[in-house]
């Protein structure tokens, strides 16, 4: 018996962690990637540029003929002039597109960037901080990945395309749909209310 109770007292305790998540605000990190318009629209190829908030789940997508610098560039002062906040941080992928820093070409003999990629330079000149994901760690730009994910399920395996214009048109209303459509992540709420009430309870501009 009194093994029996130096067991019992000495039984290891299971302990319940709580994890407490921080909560980002809205602007505080974008996601940015790019992804293939499946198959021909008019026999060419078209990219969708995207860009989330990782905070509201709002998105905005834009469809180019090419992907390159000059549309990063393009893209990301399209989302500033979207997005009814300041954009404080930009997370991509390593794409040559994005960044310099893994392009042989363009490194000196400690491996550094001899210049800067033009798209950083765009995010310095704004204020804006930069991150990159770890090579072949798309992951780590889950919430971009996931959101392409559905626009392949949910728009694009159920449309059909007969030019360009329509393609834009109707990725114009998808996109819409989707930043109403409810999130689980928001606790139900769409990343367009989602906004809304932040911007209620946070106003801009007002000193304590």
């Amino acid at each position: 018996m009194k093994q029996e109770g130096l067991t019992r007292k000495y039984r290891v305790r299971k302990i319940r962690y709580q994890y407490i998540r921080a909560e980002r605000q809205p602007g505080e990190l974008i996601e940015i990637d790019t992804k293939y318009v499946p198959g021909r629209v008019e026999n060419k190829r078209y990219y969708q540029y995207t860009a989330i908030d990782t905070a509201s789940r709002w998105r905005y997508l834009r469809i180019y003929e090419e992907q390159s610098n000059y549309h990063s560039i393009k893209f990301m002062e399209e989302v500033m002039k979207k997005f009814i906040h300041p954009i404080q941080a930009v997370k991509t992928d390593n794409g040559f597109i994005f960044t310099n820093r893994y392009t042989g070409i363009y490194k000196r003999d400690d491996l550094s960037p001899r210049q800067l990629h033009a798209f950083d330079k765009f995010l310095a000149r704004n204020n804006i901080e930069r991150y990159l994901i770890d090579p072949g760690k798309p992951a780590q730009n889950g919430i971009v990945e996931r959101s392409h994910r559905a626009d392949q399920e949910q728009f694009y395996n159920q449309n059909a395309f007969g030019s360009v214009s329509d393609l834009k048109r109707k990725i114009r209303a998808w996109n819409n749909k989707y930043n109403n459509i409810m999130h689980c992540g928001l606790n139900g709420k769409s990343p367009n209310k989602f906004l809304v009430e932040y911007q209620l309870t946070n106003p801009p501009n007002v000193l304590a």
